[in-house]
């Protein structure tokens, strides 16, 4: 096998569109394409993703391989077993890379060679996005996605920033020390693999000049179904493993008696944050700003449902296992 300094490991299901301009943005890349490869794992599509790769394959260094839908762990596993990179740069399909990306993080790994470090870049909406609301609360205020506010650049920080889509590490370390586990088919495969790995003293480095975009805007329905995903999967990390820590981080402690709570009024509370957040975009479509007792409103729903969305699915994860 021939090694390269870096492969570009994305997978994807169903999404060709913005598979499409992930790609358009590794056409820019000042990391010379001699360099790198970019090793595309298409997890069942039934769309028109192998056409969008057909169109970058005389372009871009590309490598794809088909399989049957298995879930995200599975997807990242073939991608490692099919990379010839010394490191592996997990990319997400949705994301757009600004033109230095794969340059930094491939110099991070250069100033940090030991096969214990991982490294996480910086990723924002798209300047072509809308920021609703929502997509604000999600990132600044709930920290829900790829938020930075406790992030210290160039400082060793613990396994739980091994963001998936937005990180790269050794292939050596995944190849000694263990790969993801295809049981996580969304949620939690990068945190379960960094805590199995941060046994032999894995960590991340923040490198605030990797940059990326997600090109895709999320709305309030989409996002608490991967919420109740989510929650599954921290119910599934937490059955895995005797251990505070664990447990702390899935917030699985008192779920079941919370939900006896919650779910009364979930589907309620539920409906009033859909019109709350109708509310809120239509104002910004008519470009007026979201006057403050509306986005007090509509937030304090957001950390009530939110917190229902997750334990929903921990509920259901735990109904299944029994």
């Amino acid at each position: 096998m021939h090694m390269l300094p870096l492969s570009v490991v994305i997978c994807t299901f169903n999404r060709a569109g913005y598979l499409e301009l992930a790609l358009k943005s590794l056409l820019t890349q000042t990391l010379g394409r001699e360099r790198y490869e970019i090793v595309i794992i298409d997890d069942g599509s039934t769309d028109s993703t192998k056409d969008v790769v057909d169109i970058f394959r005389y372009q871009l260094p590309i490598r794809y391989f088909y399989q049957y839908n298995s879930g995200l762990a599975a997807a990242k596993n073939l991608g490692i077993e099919k990379a010839c990179g010394d490191i592996i740069f997990f990319f997400d399909d949705d994301d757009i890379a600004t033109p230095a990306l794969l340059e930094e993080h491939l110099k991070t790994h250069n100033k940090y060679p030991e096969s214990s470090y991982a490294v996480l870049n910086y990723t924002t909406w798209s300047p072509e996005l809308r920021v609703t609301s929502l997509m604000k609360f999600i990132t600044e205020v709930g920290c829900y996605l790829f938020s930075y506010p406790n992030v210290k650049k160039g400082k060793a920080i613990d396994y739980t920033y091994f963001w998936g889509g937005r990180s790269s590490c050794k292939r050596s370390m995944l190849v000694s020390h263990g790969t993801f586990n295809p049981l996580f088919r969304f949620g939690c495969e990068d945190i379960e693999l960094g805590y199995r790995l941060s046994k032999h003293g894995f960590k991340v480095i923040y490198n605030p000049k990797a940059i990326s975009y997600m090109a895709r805007s999320v709305n309030l329905s989409d996002f608490l179904q991967r919420l109740v995903k989510q929650g599954s999967s921290q119910y599934l990390f937490s059955s895995m493993y005797i251990d505070p820590e664990v447990d702390k981080w899935c917030e699985i402690n008192g779920f079941q008696e919370e939900w006896l709570q919650i779910e009364p009024v979930y589907k309620a509370a539920v409906t009033s944050a859909l019109s709350l957040e109708k509310i809120a975009d239509t104002k910004l479509e008519l470009g007026l700003e979201v006057d403050a007792l509306t986005e007090r409103l509509f937030y304090q729903s957001l950390w009530s449902i939110f917190r229902g969305a997750k334990i929903k699915g921990m509920v259901n994860c735990h109904s299944r296992m029994e």
